[in-house]
């Protein structure tokens, strides 16, 4: 419970980014008393009500200070910043209500922590799609394409090497150019996932600032071809810590063969585990066929990879839809594909349906679960272990399911795609790495300079370290911390060059992990 706590206080933080109002605050006296004028410290008081009052101060560092004196005085009974609130977080494209499948996903909800695009260090996340062409000129796509940081647009170079010239945005595996066909299936594909968000035009996508790796496929050769392009640039990212390559969390798979098994094509089939190993998960769709996939085969769904998700289609009743194939082994969850509304060539927009259109609503649910603000050290553990965290971004997905009674037969996890749902358990494992490990408290809390921790490990290393987050998840430094007491640890750190607000503190020894929030003022 104490980490959903942590949730909903940084989750209103970082919602509320650029709302909080620093120079006012709210009270609400016990029993109706009242501190005086003076220990107030406050330029102007307003009663709200019986026992609540307005404190307005002549700035911000006086209203920090009188917060952390006011809630030393046993007279308050409730006090807080006050806040600008706005309406929920919704995009402004004018397409939008057309989209009713991103809200029955989680996506409406889950915009409220983030809109995705980048990790809380900054790192854009980049998700691959595999498809069989592109309208990449599309107005609401184009601003969300990955940019290729090792090449250079149109001086006909390979720049980083890698035997592809201009592969800016991806690559055409059917043409071996960086030019694509405008494919509808593709189009339609890449507007779910990352169409433009809250820009005034069209659709939004999953993400609304998305970073799309365009990859056009055809065969079986091309598909194994675009997943090694993937492999080398994750592997790359993972390497330089994130100085090259690309972060790779996702690739989208609504194309395959129905009828074949992961036996038919070891070549293909094993490119799961190898995307996995570098930290990549793929969402893929199942047959459009009304059959039992575990019985009758599809590819590739069939294949047993633990960083692989099967995915089928709904019907606009959370039913699924007559045309979709289903399975207890391969399918792992149903979204809601049918009906959907999405980009198509030629700057415009239209209908898709089919397992195709269900896929990419999971694809781009890892893809925003890496944008989690309140678990910053999520990009630091994507790079040095990749491939267990996208487990647990996996593990999110399927444990945060809907129940539907119709699904629990046809499916792995017996429901539907819930991203909002996701978050919260991303949240409460990432929070808890090590069950051995907590911090107990911290004093004083809110500070001025040092903070002491107290922990329940009965000793550390010398490279334990202090990760400092703020509000919005990014990381801001890295702190050496003095070691006061063993058995148990406490440690001190001094954050008076800090300014003052609400900060994350991640205590690392090894294996060990813990974090506790602090206050600065």
């Amino acid at each position: 419970m104490r980490w959903l706590f942590l949730l909903l206080l940084l989750g209103v933080v970082r919602t509320a980014d650029g709302q909080q109002i620093p120079t006012e605050l709210i009270c609400s006296w016990r029993n109706g008393a009242r501190v005086p004028e003076k220990a107030a410290g406050a330029v102007h008081r307003q009663f709200l009500g019986r026992d609540t009052e307005l404190l307005r101060f002549p700035d911000a560092l006086a209203a920090a200070k009188a917060l952390a004196a006011l809630r030393r005085r046993p007279e308050v009974l409730h006090l807080h910043y006050n806040y600008r609130v706005t309406p929920r977080n919704t995009p402004d494209d004018p397409l939008y209500p057309r989209q009713e499948n991103m809200r029955r996903a989680g996506f409406e909800a889950a915009w409220n922590l983030t809109t995705g695009g980048f990790t809380p260090e900054g790192h854009p996340i980049v998700v691959a799609v595999l498809d069989a062409g592109f309208d990449a000129d599309h107005p609401d796509l184009l601003p969300n394409l990955w940019s290729n940081p090792g090449e250079v647009a149109g001086d006909d170079v390979d720049n980083d090497g890698n035997g592809l010239v201009d592969d800016v945005h991806g690559w055409n595996f059917t043409a071996a150019e960086p030019v694509y066909d405008p494919d509808t299936h593709g189009t339609a594909v890449a507007g779910l996932l990352g169409a433009a968000g809250n820009n005034g035009r069209g659709v939004a996508g999953t993400n609304w600032d998305s970073h799309l790796m365009l990859l056009q496929i055809a065969t079986v050769a091309d598909i194994i071809a675009a997943y090694e392009y993937v492999i080398d640039q994750r592997r790359a990212f993972n390497a330089s810590d994130g100085r090259s390559g690309a972060f790779v969390v996702a690739t989208n798979a609504s194309f395959g063969i129905e009828g074949a098994t992961c036996n038919d094509f070891p070549g293909w089939g094993r490119q799961y585990d190898r995307l996995g190993e570098v930290g990549v998960l793929t969402a893929a769709s199942v047959a459009n066929v009304a059959e039992d996939v575990d019985a009758a085969g599809d590819m590739p769904t069939d294949c047993p990879s633990e960083y692989l998700i099967g995915v089928t289609n709904l019907d606009a009743d959370d039913r699924l839809f007559p045309s979709a194939g289903y399975g207890r082994v391969a399918v792992d969850l149903a979204a809601p594909g049918e009906g959907s509304y999405t980009t198509r060539p030629g700057n415009a927009y239209g209908t898709f349906g089919s397992t195709s259109a269900a896929a990419p609503y999971v694809t781009g649910a890892i893809a925003l679960l890496y944008a989690t603000p309140v678990c910053p050290a999520l990009a630091l553990r994507a790079r040095t272990a990749p491939a267990a965290t996208a487990r647990l971004m996996r593990k999110a997905v399927l444990t945060s399911v809907r129940k539907r009674e119709a699904l629990i037969a046809r499916t792995a996890t017996g429901g539907v795609l819930d991203v909002a749902a996701a978050q919260l358990v991303l949240v409460e494992e990432c929070s808890t790495t090590s069950d051995s490990f907590t911090i107990t408290s911290a004093f004083p809390n809110p500070t001025a300079g040092r903070l002491t921790l107290v922990t329940t490990l009965p000793a550390v290393s010398n490279a334990v370290s202090v990760s400092v987050y703020d509000a919005t998840g990014r990381r801001v430094t890295t702190l050496q911390p003095e070691i006061l007491a063993v058995a148990p640890v406490r440690l001190t750190i001094d954050l008076g060059s800090l300014p003052g607000g609400y900060y994350l503190l991640e205590v690392s020894d090894g294996e060990h992990r813990a974090v506790f929030p602090g206050v600065v003022f």
